[in-house]
């Protein structure tokens, strides 16, 4: 892969579900317009310092693996072990059944089905893109490339078309509807839990960004290449989402869009508002394509951290298999699709799973950054190809955030749950881990 597929890969794994299907939560939560682009802008810069973090950590160590190489060369066997457990049983099979669900729900919005049809639908786009990826990271890019191009083209063109049309009277609802609307509209929560809900939201926007580096050995100079996608994907990714989410509050007031019920019914009554009846028809579709091209990297990237973690013996062997024609981890690939379905069957409901994977996300995220500076410590004479600048402030005002997000989920009542979840998840691991090792021990010779 070379710097425009890498930075296609960062774009595409990111823009999926979120920017459609979060900005009603963000909106609920938040006090007003100024709050809600704040957020947005905010956290997408808090992306930007991790991905500032990344970048050297990739260029660093430009090997398969990605976090988990990072996490191990920082920290030790033991956290890295913690974060590929947590990867294969929230992270990434989470997101990948988020996705899925997200795609058939769409589908469903426009043609009608029943539940074994729904179900087949979501399952059978999990299939596809393991198929896809099962022949090779050069399909696996084809297929980034033009979902990502495509689904840029749409959000520009949403962009375009709402400042041609926010203010025109054509745009603003009909005073006596929008009377009822905020009648019926919820109790905004308090600020805490309002940032809270909110922060959990933009998060999963921008969830998918750390996965470039497990594809660092299947890049073209990835010392070079791997910190210029990262930074720049993401500073594509901040521009898109800041004014995408403007063009959806200047064509609906945030009064108007707090009395929503579905979260669909943003960007629908946007893409009405701004193209008229065939445009809100084609959002699904929109949405479609969106989640496919974001499902797709964590088939395409993810699984070479389980392969670097069997080659390190902390895992099955059989997920260091590489097939013999396509030369792609083909069995790393099925398992986590495979565990992505029953994650499907099982959760079932898009809030639950996001919120769950965000939280176990940025423990990790914040984690990793730590790692430039042990590193920096550890190693003080490696070559780095690309400095983070400012460490160690930098990675510590990406931590804070990270981990402040997670410790206020926490102490949520409201969101507490999917929390747990996932540190009960986190939990497991450890006797897992133990058990592995005494097993490698006792099977040397």
């Amino acid at each position: 892969m070379g710097l425009g597929t890498a930075t296609m890969v960062v774009v595409g794994g990111v823009i999926g579900s979120g920017i459609f299907l979060k900005p009603l939560r963000v909106a609920q939560s938040l006090p007003d317009a100024t709050w809600i682009h704040g957020c947005w802008i905010v956290l997408g810069v808090v992306c930007l310092l991790g991905a500032l973090c990344y970048a050297e950590l990739g260029a660093l160590l430009p090997e398969a693996g990605g976090q988990y190489a990072f996490l191990r060369e920082s920290f030790g066997p033991f956290p890295a072990f913690l974060y590929g457990w947590c990867l294969f049983l929230v992270i990434n099979t989470g997101t990948i059944a988020a996705l899925a669900v997200a795609f058939a729900d769409s589908l469903r919005s426009v043609v009608p089905m029943g539940d074994p049809a729904y179900w087949s639908v979501a399952l059978g786009m999990i299939l596809l893109l393991a198929l896809l990826n099962h022949r090779g990271v050069g399909v696996g890019a084809v297929v980034q490339n033009v979902a990502t191009w495509a689904k840029i083209a749409m959000l520009a063109a949403i962009v375009v078309g709402g400042v041609l049309v926010a203010g025109h009277a054509a745009g603003a609802p009909d005073g006596t509807a929008e009377a009822a609307r905020l009648a019926a509209a919820p109790p905004a929560p308090d600020l805490v839990n309002g940032l809270i809900a909110a922060g959990i939201a933009i998060f999963w926007a921008y969830e998918g960004w750390y996965q470039l580096p497990f594809s660092a050995a299947e890049m073209k100079q990835p010392e070079k290449t791997l910190p210029r996608a990262l930074v720049l994907g993401i500073a594509i990714l901040v521009v898109l989402y800041v004014t995408v989410n403007a063009t959806y509050l200047a064509v609906i007031p945030r009064d108007e869009m707090v009395t929503f019920a579905a979260q669909i019914d943003v960007p629908k009554t946007a893409m009405a508002r701004i193209f008229g009846p065939v445009g809100a028809s084609l959002l699904p579709l929109m949405i479609c394509v969106s989640v496919f091209g974001a499902a797709n990297p964590n088939l395409l990237a993810t699984p070479r951290c389980f392969y670097a973690m069997a080659r390190d013996g902390v895992v099955f062997a059989p997920l260091m298999r590489v097939h013999s024609k396509f030369r792609t981890p083909h069995v790393a690939i099925w398992s986590q699709a495979i565990w992505a379905a029953l994650l499907v069957v099982v959760l079932k409901t898009f809030r639950d799973i996001t919120d769950y994977v965000v939280f176990a996300s940025l423990l990790f995220y914040g984690l990793t950054a730590v790692g430039v500076v042990v590193l920096r410590w550890k190693r003080p004479d490696a070559p780095r190809p690309f400095r983070c600048p400012l460490v160690p402030w930098v990675p510590l005002v990406f931590v804070a955030v990270v981990l402040a997000v997670d410790g206020l989920t926490l102490a949520s009542a409201d969101n507490r749950r999917n929390a747990l979840i996932g540190l009960a998840i986190l939990a497991a691991g450890v006797p897992v881990y133990f058990a592995m090792r005494r097993a490698k021990r006792n099977a040397a010779p």
